[in-house]
């Protein structure tokens, strides 16, 4: 869900985020789907992706390495790109009507902006591998909570009203990663 105001997404790949967590014996293919929920159009802050096929060797030199002692979901995740190497690459929106899908590789370089609308814009994403490289999502969000719980405790958190409090803050600070366009 994007709120009225809402910041976008900054650009990045998904496959070397989803990679870096798997490591070699993951699976290596990914695409995403995109169900809109509701209406995707530019003042709502729609997905926006650059068209043409990309692959590992035209993409991977298109992201910066993360941060190792950054947080999971804003600095330390891997696939992002520098706002200078998007900056030189033509995004398109991608417009379509609720109940509309959209499905892209992992290599894709996309991106969003702000909602600029009064109302809420709904989206649901689902990212898939091949199924010859097996079922990875109980490992994937085991993996997700085991580096997200070791970043809050380098920050202090001591219960679980600490992790909420942090989690919130967390959200907020990847937040403030993304551009507001």
């Amino acid at each position: 869900i994007k709120p009225p105001g809402g910041s976008g997404f900054a650009p990045h790949l998904d496959t070397p985020s989803l990679r870096l967590v798997f490591g070699q014996d993951g699976p290596q293919h990914f695409i995403t789907v995109m169900v809109a929920i509701d209406d995707m159009t530019s003042e709502n802050g729609c997905l926006r992706v650059v068209k043409g096929e990309y692959n590992s060797e035209q993409s991977a030199p298109l992201v910066i390495p993360p941060d190792e002692n950054g947080n999971p979901d804003a600095e330390g995740r891997a696939g992002a790109m520098p706002l200078e190497v998007a900056d030189t690459l033509m995004f398109e929106d991608i417009l379509c009507k609720g109940g509309m899908i959209a499905i892209f590789n992992g290599w894709i370089p996309h991106r969003s902006a702000v909602n600029k609308t009064a109302f809420s814009r709904r989206a649901v994403f689902l990212t898939y591998n091949l199924k010859s490289e097996g079922c990875f999502r109980e490992r994937y969000y085991t993996k997700m909570r085991e580096w997200r719980s070791g970043w809050r405790a380098t920050r202090g958190a001591q219960g679980d009203a600490d992790l909420e409090e942090m989690e919130k803050m967390g959200e907020f600070d990847a937040l403030k990663t993304i551009p507001r366009i």
